[in-house]
C-alpha cells in the first residue's frame, strides 16, 4: 500500500492547490511557437464560461495575430516605473491585487523587473497572486529553467542569463506544451512573425539552427513528460492507490566557496527529478575567514539551490571530510556529487576530497563531474589564484613586518643569547602570522624568517653564506619547525575561529532562553529579543508587532520611508524576509525577518546592518532564525498561559455565580416563607389566636425581616468590596467603643449569649471607620454565638503588639479543621453540615476579611485556648501604646 507520508504529503499538495490559486504554465521550446497565442485562447474559453479574466500582462511583439487575440479582453493598465531617466512600463502587481480577478494573464515568466520594483523578477510577481488565491496563466520557454542552464549553454553557447526555479514550474497545477516543428518555425522567422526582420537574419545564424530546435524540442517533450510523470504519482498517492515499494535513495550535493559550482547544483537538480529522490547542498565551514567574492558565491549557489527545491545545509568542522563523513553515515546518503577540483601545489601529496570519499569504507556512490567547458575552469582557477595572491596582500605584508621586528629584537639579543636559541624569536613571527592570517602568508613568513636569520645572524655576515656547520644545522631546523608552525597556527586559528562562532551562538541563545523565561507578555519579549539581537550583532534593531494596538519597541529614531512599509507589510502577509539582502523590495536599508507561529505573523524583526555590510553573514542569518523560532515559541507560551488564566478565572467566576444562586435561592426565600406563613395565619386564624400566639407570629415576622435585612446588607457590601466602591470616612475612635457596640447588637439578637471580656484600662485609639469595624466584628461574633454552647463563654480580649492593636474573639465550639482554616475567608464557604448549615450564607468572614483589609490590618482564624473551639484574630494599625489590661464579665 501507499507509504503513509507520501499519502499525507500527496494529501497536503492538494489540499495546498485548493486553497491557493492555480498556475498554468504554457510551455514552448523556444521563441515564436504560440505560446502567448495559446494562451489568449484557452483565457477566452475560459471568458465564455463566464470567468472573470483580465490581461495583466501580454507581449505581442508586434504580432497581427496575437493583438487580434486582445479585443474585448479587460486589461489591466502597466505602471510607468523611473530607472535612469528613463520611463518604462511594467506589470502592476498591486492594481492587480486590488481588482482580484479570478484569472489573470501574465506574459514572459522568466522576465527580469526594473530596479526599484517590489520583487527581482517576475515569477515572484505571479507567487504573489497565487498566494492571494488568483488563477494565472504564464508562458515561458524551455531553456528558462534553471537546472537546464548549463545543458542550453552547451546545445546553443548562449548562455541565459534570466532563469526560473524548477520548483516553481514544478508547483504548476498544469503544464500546456505548446509544440511547433523547427522547419516551420524558421519558415515563420523568415516571414517576420516571431522577429523584425533586421534581427531574423541574426537569428537564424545563431540560436534559430535546426539542430539546435530540434535539440531543444526533444528537451522540453522530456521535460514535461518527467512532471506528468510526477503529477501522476502524487495523484495516485493521494488516492492511496496500491503501487511498487522502493528504497528511495538521497543525493548530497558538495559545494565550496572557492569554486563556482552552481554547475554541479544544475546536475544535481536533474539527476535528483531522474531517479525520484530527495537532494540537499551542503558547505563545511572550516573556520577560514570568508572573502567577499566566496560569501557572494556561496550565497548565489545556496539561493539557487533553494530555488530548484534542494535543501541547504552548512555544517561546521575542521575539515571537509571529516565533517561530511558522519554526517553522510548519519543521514544514511548513499550518492554524492563533488566538483573535480584542483591539486594545491603546496600540500600535493594530500589526495583529492572525491578520493578520500571512495577510500572512506562508506557504501557510496561518488559522482565526480568537471565544469561544462574548459573557459569555466579557467576562470575558477583564476579565481581561486586571485583569491590565494591578490586577496590576501595584507597577510604576506604583515609576515614581511612580523620578520623584519623579529631581526631588530634579535640582532641586539645575540650579545646575550645563543645564536641557536634566536631561531624561537623567528619561530614566534611564524606562528604570529599564522594564528592571524593562515598558512600561505606563515609559509612566507618562514622563507623570509631563513633568509633574514642567514643574512644577518651567521657568518659571514651581511651574505647568504654559511661557513659554520652548526649555523648551517640552526637555519634548516628553523626553517624545518617554521614551516611546521605556520599551518598548526592556522589549523588553530581556524579552529578558534568555529570556537568562537560556537560560542557566540551558544551565548546568545542562553542569554534569550533566560530573557524569555521570565516574560510574561509579549512586551517583555520584544524587549528580550531586542536587547540579545542589539548586543549579539551589534546591530540597530526594532520589533515591530502586528495589530493595530501594538507598539513598537523601541522607537525608531526616524519615521519609515515607503519601501520600508512595503517591506514591513510584505513580511507581515506573507511570512517571508524581505528587505536588504532579499530579493524582495532590497531597496530598503532594513533587513526583515518575521516572528511566525501557526501561519500567523506576529511581529517582524527590522536589523539595520552597516554600510559596509556587503553581504549577509551565513551565521548571522542562522543565529536569527533560531532566535525568531525560539521567539515565536515563547509568545505562543505566553498566549496559552493568557488563555488557561481567562479559563480559570471564567470557572471561577462560574462557581461563585452558582454559589450565589444557591445561596441567594435558599437565604431569600426561607425567611420569605417564614414571614409569608406568620402573616397568612395572622389573617385566617385572626379571630382563633390568643395574645401570646400573635405575638409570636409577630416577632416570627420580626426576625425573618431582620435576617433577610442583615443577608441583603452583607451581598451590598460584598459588592462594594468587589468594586472598590466602599466609602471609608474615617475618625479617631476608641477601640473599647466599638467593641462594646458590636457586643450590644449581639445581645439583641443572641440575648441569651454569654461574653467575657479583657480589654486594656486607656483603651487604644483607632483612626478607622467605626460603623465598619464594628459590623467586622459582629460577623465574628455571631458566628461565634451560633457554634458556642449554651453553658460556654465567648472570650473578647484586646492587646497591643509591635504596634498594632490585637483583637482576639475565642468560641468553645466544635472548632475549624487547620486544612480549611484560610478557605472560611472566601466567599459562600461553609464549613458546618446539616442544620447548621442553613443557617450560614457563607458571606460573614469573607466581608470581615474586606473590612479590615481596607484599613491595613488583617484577619487570621486558629484553634482556641486547651485545643478547644476557634479563635479569631483581628490586627489593626494604631498609634497609642498599650497599658496594663483589667478583665471584667457579664
Amino acid at each position: 500500500m501507499v507509504d503513509r507520508s507520501d499519502h499525507a504529503e500527496a494529501l497536503l499538495q492538494r489540499i495546498k492547490d485548493q486553497e491557493s490559486g492555480r498556475l498554468t504554465v504554457f510551455l514552448g521550446a523556444a521563441p515564436g511557437v504560440g505560446k502567448t497565442y495559446a494562451m489568449l485562447g484557452a483565457a477566452r474559453e475560459r471568458l465564455q464560461q463566464g470567468v472573470d479574466v483580465v490581461v495583466g500582462l501580454v507581449e505581442t511583439h508586434g504580432r497581427a495575430d496575437t493583438e487580434s487575440m486582445l479585443a474585448d479582453m479587460a486589461q489591466l493598465p502597466r505602471q510607468s516605473v523611473s530607472y535612469h531617466n528613463t520611463t518604462l512600463s511594467e506589470f502592476d502587481l498591486d492594481g492587480a491585487l486590488a481588482r482580484h480577478p479570478q484569472l489573470i494573464l501574465v506574459d514572459e515568466l522568466a522576465h527580469t523587473n526594473v530596479p526599484g520594483s517590489r520583487h527581482k523578477r517576475r515569477y515572484q510577481d505571479i507567487a504573489e497572486l497565487l498566494s492571494a488565491g488568483i488563477d494565472v496563466f504564464t508562458t515561458v520557454n524551455i531553456q528558462h529553467l534553471a537546472s537546464l542552464n548549463d545543458l542550453v549553454l552547451q546545445i546553443t553557447g548562449v548562455r541565459v542569463r534570466e532563469t526560473v526555479p524548477d520548483q516553481f514550474v514544478d508547483d504548476a497545477h498544469e503544464i500546456l506544451f505548446i509544440d511547433l516543428p523547427p522547419a516551420i518555425l524558421i519558415e515563420r522567422l523568415q516571414q517576420g512573425k516571431v522577429y523584425l526582420p533586421e534581427y531574423a537574419r541574426s537569428a537564424l545564424d545563431s540560436f534559430f539552427s535546426p539542430s539546435n530546435l530540434t535539440a531543444l524540442r526533444e528537451l522540453a517533450m522530456r521535460e514535461v513528460m518527467e512532471r506528468v510523470d510526477v503529477r501522476l504519482t502524487t495523484e495516485l498517492n493521494a488516492d492511496a492507490k496500491e503501487r511498487s515499494f522502493t528504497i528511495q535513495e538521497k543525493l548530497l550535493v558538495l559545494v565550496s566557496s572557492n569554486s563556482d559550482h552552481e554547475y554541479l547544483i544544475r546536475i544535481g537538480r536533474q539527476i535528483a527529478d531522474r531517479r525520484k529522490i530527495p537532494w540537499l547542498v551542503v558547505w563545511v565551514d572550516t573556520g577560514r575567514v570568508a572573502r567577499r567574492q566566496a560569501s557572494l558565491r556561496l550565497q548565489s549557489a545556496f539561493s539557487l539551490a533553494r530555488d530548484l527545491g534542494a535543501e541547504t545545509e552548512t555544517l561546521r568542522g575542521p575539515s571537509t571530510f571529516q565533517t561530511v563523513v558522519p554526517f553522510i553515515a548519519e543521514h544514511r546518503i548513499n550518492t554524492v556529487l563533488v566538483g573535480s577540483g584542483t591539486r594545491n601545489r603546496f600540500r600535493f601529496w594530500r589526495k583529492r576530497l572525491y578520493q578520500q570519499l571512495i577510500e572512506s569504507g562508506l557504501p557510496l556512490e561518488v559522482s565526480v563531474i568537471r565544469p561544462p567547458t574548459e573557459s569555466s575552469t579557467a576562470r575558477s582557477i583564476t579565481l581561486n589564484t586571485e583569491k590565494a595572491v591578490g586577496i590576501s596582500w595584507k597577510g604576506h605584508v604583515f609576515a614581511a613586518l612580523a620578520v623584519t621586528v623579529s631581526t631588530t629584537v634579535a640582532v641586539p639579543l645575540e650579545l646575550l643569547v645563543a645564536n641557536a636559541n634566536l631561531a624561537l624569536v623567528y619561530v614566534l613571527a611564524v606562528v604570529a602570522t599564522g594564528l592571524k592570517y593562515g598558512w600561505r602568508p606563515a609559509v612566507t613568513a618562514s622563507i623570509l624568517a631563513f633568509i633574514s636569520f642567514n643574512f644577518f645572524l651567521t657568518e659571514p655576515r651581511y651574505t647568504l653564506h654559511v661557513t659554520r656547520q652548526d649555523e648551517l644545522t640552526t637555519l634548516i631546523f628553523l626553517f624545518i619547525i617554521a614551516l611546521a608552525c605556520g599551518p598548526a597556527a592556522s589549523r588553530i586559528r581556524r579552529q578558534f575561529i568555529l570556537l568562537r562562532d560556537a560560542n557566540r551562538y551558544s551565548e546568545a541563545m542562553s542569554l534569550l532562553g533566560q530573557e524569555l523565561s521570565v516574560a510574561e507578555d509579549p512586551k517583555a519579549i520584544w524587549r528580550a529579543v531586542h536587547k540579545v539581537i542589539s548586543d549579539t550583532l551589534q546591530v540597530e534593531c526594532i520589533i515591530v508587532p502586528t495589530g493595530n494596538d501594538a507598539e513598537t519597541w523601541p522607537k525608531p529614531a526616524r519615521s519609515f520611508i515607503p519601501v520600508d512599509i512595503a517591506a514591513l507589510d510584505w513580511t507581515r502577509r506573507n511570512g517571508q524576509m524581505s528587505g536588504r539582502f532579499s530579493d524582495t523590495l532590497n531597496a530598503s536599508e532594513w533587513s526583515i525577518f518575521p516572528i511566525h507561529k501557526d501561519k500567523h505573523t506576529v511581529a517582524c524583526v527590522l536589523i539595520k546592518f552597516s554600510e559596509s555590510t556587503r553581504i549577509l553573514p551565513s551565521g548571522d542569518k542562522a543565529l536569527i532564525t533560531s532566535i525568531t523560532n525560539q521567539t515565536a515559541d515563547t509568545w505562543r507560551r505566553t498566549q496559552l498561559v493568557g488563555e488557561l488564566e481567562a479559563a480559570q478565572v471564567k470557572t471561577e467566576v462560574e462557581q461563585i455565580r452558582s454559589a450565589l444562586l444557591s445561596s441567594v435561592s435558599h437565604d431569600l426565600k426561607s425567611p420569605l416563607a417564614a414571614m409569608m406563613g406568620a402573616a397568612e395565619s395572622l389573617r385566617l386564624l385572626d379571630q382563633q389566636l390568643d395574645t401570646q400566639d400573635r405575638h409570636e407570629l409577630m416577632d416570627t415576622i420580626l426576625q425573618e425581616s431582620r435576617r433577610l435585612d442583615s443577608y441583603i446588607q452583607n451581598l451590598l457590601d460584598m459588592t462594594r468590596l468587589g468594586y472598590g466602591t466602599l466609602k471609608i470616612e474615617r475618625d479617631w475612635v476608641s477601640i473599647a467603643d466599638i467593641v462594646g457596640s458590636a457586643l450590644t447588637r449581639l445581645k439583641r439578637y443572641y440575648p441569651n449569649v454569654k461574653t467575657e471580656t479583657h480589654f486594656q484600662e486607656a483603651a487604644p485609639v483607632l483612626y478607622v471607620h467605626a460603623a465598619l469595624i464594628e459590623q467586622a466584628l459582629f460577623n465574628i461574633l455571631e458566628n461565634a454565638a451560633r457554634f458556642t454552647p449554651d453553658n460556654e463563654k465567648i472570650r473578647v480580649t484586646i492587646t497591643a503588639q509591635d504596634g498594632k492593636c490585637i483583637i482576639g474573639i475565642e468560641d468553645k465550639g466544635p472548632g475549624i479543621p487547620e486544612d480549611v482554616r484560610e478557605k472560611i475567608f472566601d466567599m459562600f464557604f461553609v464549613v458546618s453540615e446539616g442544620d447548621k448549615k442553613k443557617q450560614n450564607t457563607g458571606m460573614g468572614l469573607a466581608i470581615c476579611r474586606g473590612m479590615i483589609g481596607a484599613h491595613g490590618g488583617s484577619i487570621r482564624a486558629m484553634e482556641g485556648t486547651g485545643h478547644t473551639g476557634t479563635k479569631i484574630e483581628v490586627k489593626l494599625p494604631f498609634d497609642e501604646p498599650s497599658v496594663n489590661n483589667i478583665s471584667s464579665e457579664e
